[in-house]
């Protein structure tokens, strides 16, 4: 089994493909996995998430989410990352950057809690 590092690489490698940030949620989450953009939203399980994933998708014409991978450590089942997560268009235009730090809990493979913070100021433009 992959260790939390690779798995945390996997879950966000994912979201660069159209339709892969649901996809990865299907595959990483569970009925408990606790998912939160840190003072905008919070979600628990996989259908409240894969519900926000669609208002992301519908609302903000978010088609994939292109990481790049700053950094990221781990102290044992705990994943910290700083990334900058380019919101990508259906035409493949990169329309908003947001660089963030994100932690992720894992138990058994799955990620059971993950928290996102960053500077919303890129969406009030």
């Amino acid at each position: 089994m992959p260790g939390p590092i690779e798995t945390v690489e996997t879950f966000c490698a994912m979201w660069a493909q159209p339709g892969g940030f649901a996809a990865s949620m299907q595959e990483f989450f569970t009925e408990q996995t606790e998912y939160e953009n840190v003072g905008m939203t919070h979600t628990i399980g996989i259908e409240q998430g894969l519900g926000l994933v669609a208002g992301f998708e519908n609302g903000m014409g978010i088609a994939r989410i292109k990481v790049d991978m700053l950094a990221i450590a781990a102290n044992g089942d705990t994943v910290f990352t700083e990334r900058v997560d380019h919101m990508v268009n259906t035409a493949g235009e990169t329309f908003v950057s947001l660089r963030l730090m994100g932690i992720f809990e894992l138990q058994d493979g799955k990620i059971v809690k993950w928290r996102d913070y960053f500077d919303t100021a890129p969406f009030k433009q």
